[in-house]
């Protein structure tokens, strides 16, 4: 019960009474793991992000939510619940989060609320203008940094000479790699922005990342289903060779020194037009979330 009255609270969102601008702003990053189509692709969606009908993800942040602050008190990186009133508990107060691939900021609202310093980056200007203008409409949420234009390559390249404090206690990396040309250099750089391990803190910082696995079934329901049918997404929004794995994405963490935590799938349940999610750690066919930290 405390848990969901944490993420509920977590994933506030004034629907109705924000449509953002048109934007038209064409600085992109051009670094490695950027696809320049794929920033365009998102770029055209940045007036439409928060609007409920035309994006699933804000559906799915929930169950995204829950699974990064349960994996976090799991591992005691933040404290248990208090016993009184949740409503003023921050159990992310004091923690730096970076999310990589922020978009219009759905994941970087919801770390805000619940107390972290945050940091997002977007490739996309046009999107992380728009994820700035809707940030504005909460106080919990205007603190946050947004930076547009900006790759994890370059962002690491900029942070490669901070001590350990100025680095990251949470990196997302949420439905990002497969819209990347490179996923092994994204997931490279944004491990190097984590904080490494320490006498007090024996792990380090945590990396979260979700994506799609290659399956006959996600294929058939997150292509077909979601941009066919439903019409949830664009057509071409997603390109079913670039999904990957839990194997897969563990053999890349594996390379950055890197262990796996926990992997849950995340699950739509029926009726699926409701787009209502759940995590389900023995379903990872379609969509799927992990956490992994230092060895």
């Amino acid at each position: 019960m405390k848990s969901m009255q944490l993420i509920n609270r977590s994933i506030k969102i004034p629907f109705q009474s924000f449509r953002s601008q048109s934007f038209s702003s064409s600085s992109k990053s051009t670094s490695s793991s950027v696809s320049e189509n794929e920033v365009s692709k998102f770029s055209n969606m940045a007036a439409s992000w928060w609007e409920l009908d035309n994006n699933p993800l804000i559906t799915m942040n929930p169950v995204r939510m829950k699974f990064i602050e349960e994996t976090l008190r799991s591992n005691n990186k933040i404290l248990n619940y208090p016993l009184l009133d949740i409503t003023k508990y921050d159990p992310l107060k004091g923690l730096k989060a970076l999310d990589v691939g922020c978009g219009g900021g759905l994941l970087s609202e919801s770390l805000a609320r619940l107390g972290a310093d945050v940091t997002a980056i977007d490739p996309s200007a046009e999107v992380a203008d728009a994820a700035h203008e809707h940030s504005r409409l909460d106080p919990c949420t205007r603190q946050i940094e947004y930076r547009g234009g900006i790759s994890v390559e370059e962002m690491a390249s900029e942070y490669a000479k901070e001590n350990n404090q100025g680095l990251f206690d949470i990196v997302c990396v949420l439905e990002v790699i497969e819209h990347a040309s490179d996923p092994q250099s994204l997931i490279r750089n944004a491990a190097s922005l984590l904080k490494k391990p320490t006498s007090d803190n024996c792990t380090g910082g945590m990396l979260f990342i979700s994506t799609i696995n290659r399956t006959a079934k996600s294929y058939a329901l997150a292509i077909v289903g979601g941009e066919f049918v439903m019409r949830k997404l664009p057509v071409g929004t997603h390109s079913w060779m670039k999904f990957k794995s839990p194997q897969e994405v563990h053999s890349l963490i594996r390379d950055c020194g890197l262990s796996q935590i926990d992997v849950n799938g995340m699950v739509l349940s029926p009726p699926f037009f409701n787009m209502r999610w759940k995590l389900d750690p023995e379903d990872v066919d379609i969509n799927w979330i992990g956490a992994y930290s230092h060895n």
